[in-house]
């Protein structure tokens, strides 16, 4: 897949974020701690059921079974997910980085947007990935936005095709995710990481995902590009040190 791309450096022209004053952090982490607080106790009552289903199902219903252990688990990571969010938002961020695995973490992605890699007829093609030092929560937040956007965000009558790789770099690992979707304008690109940009109000959200893999991937010490051409698709390339 080759994009002649239009490239905008996340990390050069600071891309107005001024919005990130103190103030404005601290009302975030306030916001993220009440939304995930709240959270707790619906996702609860989810895996419970989740658990009865599992146990009232029929022992030779094998789809049955399965649906009830795709719930389980997609609950369950979820709830890590809220519980890391709650203690992001406490502590400031994670505190420590520890050993992730990619590979891992974007086999859990594809499982947990199984529905809508169906509906799209998306097909994603993950490559070796490397088992790095970093957030796990703040991984997954990046990985989990690249993935779902370039699974979104494909072309009429073009079947999606999202790849997923890693490679060694000067400083540590280069992780690529690249499709052949929509692509982006130059001014798209350029805003694409301030918070409650949208480009397309087909699809449901906010706009502050690419916000947040700006602020996890900064946190991190690292790089963030994207390189687009509309109608081709589009490259983000992320630095993390090593």
């Amino acid at each position: 897949m080759k994009i002649q791309p239009n490239v905008v450096n996340a990390l050069t022209g600071e891309l107005q974020f001024a919005y990130r004053e103190e103030g404005d952090e601290l009302h975030w982490k306030k916001f993220a701690m009440v939304v995930a607080h709240d959270l707790k106790e619906p996702l609860r009552n989810i895996s419970s059921c989740a658990r009865m289903l599992s146990y009232l199902a029929p022992e030779n219903h094998e789809e049955r079974q399965q649906i009830c252990d795709w719930l389980q688990s997609s609950s369950n990571r979820l709830d890590q997910m809220v519980q890391g969010l709650l203690d992001h938002a406490r502590l400031g961020g994670e505190c420590e980085s520890v050993e992730v695995d990619l590979g891992r973490i974007v086999t859990e992605i594809q499982e947990d947007f199984r529905c809508l890699i169906r509906r799209t007829g998306a097909q994603l093609h993950i490559g070796n990935l490397p088992v790095i030092q970093a957030g796990p929560l703040g991984m997954r937040i990046v990985l989990s936005n690249l993935i779902e956007n370039a699974i979104k965000y494909g072309r009429p009558g073009v079947q999606v095709h999202v790849d997923v790789n890693a490679k060694r770099a000067p400083g540590g690992w280069l992780l690529v995710i690249e499709d052949n979707g929509r692509g982006m304008t130059k001014q798209q690109a350029s805003e694409v990481f301030q918070p409650f940009r949208r480009f397309s109000k087909e699809e449901d959200g906010l706009g502050l995902g690419m916000s947040h893999v700006y602020s996890i991937v900064s946190q991190h010490g690292g790089q963030i590009k994207v390189h687009s051409e509309p109608g081709i698709g589009s490259r983000f390339e992320v630095l993390i040190p090593a």
